[in-house]
């Protein structure tokens, strides 16, 4: 997941809804990882600039903020297009990506209804147009997920908003996706719905990368720091990992040919004395 995507602006706006909603500050959040977060980095991930990397980390919002595992770790797939769960809420045993995903009945219907809207506004100078069938296959994906994950308090939905063609004033077509809670003014019978986020429905250009397997590393007989050194990086992406190899073999690199340096040096002779020569005769 790219920084500054819509797919991590997108993933941030359910962290800080959540957050939100269980009364929670970003300091608590931040305390709640085992290897501590900083502050600026909760905030950062909400705000699309520095979103989780690794599954680990999701891992670790959802502990924090006390969410389904599986189902943010799904939600962090789909925002990246990769679809693990249908319409249904039934896990899929593949994932699927987003453009290859079979349109439901009632997304044919929203787009249909889209593409009304968008003819009916159509001139000969502004060229209006709808959102793609395959983005609200994708946005009812990610909205059934979502509702697994927040539960049965919040409603999720989608609204569409139609597109302009136009290279001053032009703007995208979209799917912009709802999510409100429940929230209660001290009297819990009179509940009403709050708008706690929105955001537009990504639309992920290229297949992510999936996670390399990586074998378990037994830290029970290493020291502390050997073990968290060795924790961290094989929680890094693969990116990463490899960016720390190639700094290790330099290093290798350069101890073999210092090493080879200093045993190719002449050292000096200490000069035999007239008794310790030995003489051949011929």
């Amino acid at each position: 997941m790219k920084a500054g995507s819509s797919s991590a602006v997108a993933f941030g706006r359910v962290l800080q809804a959540a957050r939100k909603h269980w009364s929670k500050t970003q300091a608590d959040v931040a305390s709640s990882f085992d290897l501590k977060l900083s502050v600026a980095a909760v905030s950062m991930a909400e705000s699309g600039n520095r979103p989780p990397k690794t599954e680990a980390m999701v891992r670790g919002y959802a502990a924090a903020l006390e969410l389904d595992e599986d189902a943010l770790l799904q939600l962090w797939w789909a925002m990246q297009g990769m679809i693990g769960i249908d319409i249904w809420a039934e896990d899929l045993p593949v994932p699927i990506w987003w453009r290859e995903l079979e349109a439901s009945p009632q997304a044919e219907l929203d787009h249909h209804q889209a593409g009304s809207v968008a003819r009916g506004a159509w001139t000969p100078n502004e060229d209006f147009y709808e959102p793609s069938l395959e983005l609200f296959a994708l946005a009812e994906a990610i909205c059934t997920i979502l509702k697994r994950l927040l539960g049965d308090s919040w409603k999720v939905g989608y609204k569409h908003e139609i597109g302009l063609r136009d290279p001053i004033d032009g703007r995208l077509a979209a799917v912009i996706i709802e999510l409100r809670a429940k929230v209660s003014d001290g009297d819990e019978s009179n509940k009403s719905l709050e708008l706690m986020a929105t955001f537009a429905c990504p639309e992920p250009v290229a297949r992510p990368v999936p996670p390399e397997p990586t074998a378990t590393t037994n830290t029970e007989a290493m020291s502390p720091d050997v073990a968290w050194i060795l924790s961290s990086v094989e929680a890094m992406p693969a990116r990463e990992r490899a960016a720390v190899a190639g700094f290790i073999h330099g290093l290798r690199e350069g101890a073999s040919l210092f090493s080879e340096e200093v045993s190719s040096t002449p050292t000096s002779q200490t000069p035999v004395s007239r008794g310790q020569r030995t003489r051949h005769r011929t």
